[in-house]
């Protein structure tokens, strides 16, 4: 199971412009992880749930075939090219206690979706390419 080290390439755009631009790419990179995963048979159960510490980019339950039943915790990180490195590369240890954290408390807040298996999983989608690494652990 791969470790993600990394360093997050940051904007140094400040203007509203820029942030809704950043936040239409996320959200493009979000909509093609989603049906990269209702292709495979996953079932969406949320996409973009936020806490005071974390978040979680999308929630899956794998497909029935998969068993134990698996709830799944997905970070989607989408870049046009390299240059700056894969989006998997931009995924700290950081980032995912904090994911680990909007896990737990998603978990909590929706209790008839616990099952006995639950996952972390990221999705990098750079230069069209998409790769995905499952069951993340750091």
């Amino acid at each position: 199971m791969p470790v993600f080290w990394g360093m997050t390439q940051k904007s140094t755009q400040n203007n509203t412009q820029g942030k809704r631009n950043l936040r239409d790419v996320g959200a493009r990179g979000e909509d093609e992880a989603a049906a990269y995963f209702e292709d495979l048979g996953y079932r969406l159960l949320a996409r973009n749930f936020y806490t005071a510490r974390g978040e979680v980019d999308i929630v899956l339950h794998a497909p029935a075939d998969q068993t134990p039943s698996t709830v799944v915790f997905v970070e989607v990180k989408w870049r046009v090219d390299d240059r700056y490195g894969t989006g998997a590369e931009a995924v700290t240890v950081a980032k995912l206690n904090a994911m680990r954290h909007a896990a737990t408390r998603w978990l909590e807040k929706n209790p008839e979706h616990r099952a006995p298996q639950v996952r972390f999983d990221v999705l990098d989608i750079t230069a069209g390419e998409i790769t995905h690494y499952e069951g993340v652990e750091w």
